[in-house]
């Protein structure tokens, strides 16, 4: 990844803000009730709101200090996430299990050739009805010229920077594309003013929630 999230996930407080994403909480409602799965759920802060409101709920996430810091919250607020320390790549999803399927802020860290790997495994993984939810960054962001001048662009929007990390921007409607085993039932392309963590900044941000039929 390109930031040192195993690091970042040991400070004191939660990076990402106590909240769920609002994506998350928009659209869980809409969701048959059962399974989740919350994928690179980072310190848990989805996987426990979706505990909260009834959900058996899985979180995978690469960092030893997210999961520790995910099940400490779990705990505290009494509730259960099954954690599961892996590369969500290599995480194996079980077929037509759930109802939800988290991916928020993920398809950013990893090349589009892996992110529709993901996809599609996540699209066998929901059951009928289910949704997948998700969030990523687009070539608005203004990272893109950013790496454009700093690192290597293997592929299109698909940069590889000096550390051997991969970071992934998305042109406009790509994420509906490699989304298309699902209906989109919520799809949105905006510029997204970021208070949550460090100074505030802009993200050029893609949503979509597509239902598996």
């Amino acid at each position: 990844m390109a930031k040192d999230y195993e690091r970042i996930y040991q400070r004191d407080g939660l990076y990402w803000g106590e909240e769920p994403s609002e994506l998350v909480k928009r659209f869980a409602e809409l969701a048959p009730q059962g399974k989740a799965l919350d994928l690179g759920m980072g310190e848990g802060r989805d996987a426990l709101y979706l505990a909260s409101v009834g959900f058996d709920v899985t979180g995978v996430e690469s960092t030893d200090s997210g999961v520790l810091k995910c099940e400490r919250l779990a705990e505290q607020r009494h509730v259960t996430v099954h954690t599961v320390c892996e590369d969500v790549r290599d995480y194996k999803i079980a077929k037509n299990r759930y109802a939800l399927i988290a991916a928020i802020n993920l398809f950013q860290f990893m090349t589009k050739e892996e992110a529709e790997d993901v996809i599609s495994r996540a699209a066998d993984g929901l059951k009928r009805g289910g949704l997948l939810v998700c969030t990523t960054f687009s070539q608005d962001d203004p990272s893109y010229k950013v790496r454009q001048q700093k690192s290597k662009e293997v592929a299109p929007g698909v940069f590889l920077d000096s550390s051997g990390n991969y970071y992934s921007l998305y042109h406009y409607g790509e994420l509906l594309k490699l989304c298309s085993e699902l209906r989109p039932i919520y799809y949105a392309e905006y510029d997204y003013y970021d208070t949550q963590h460090g100074p505030p900044h802009w993200h050029g941000v893609v949503d979509l929630v597509g239902k598996k039929m």
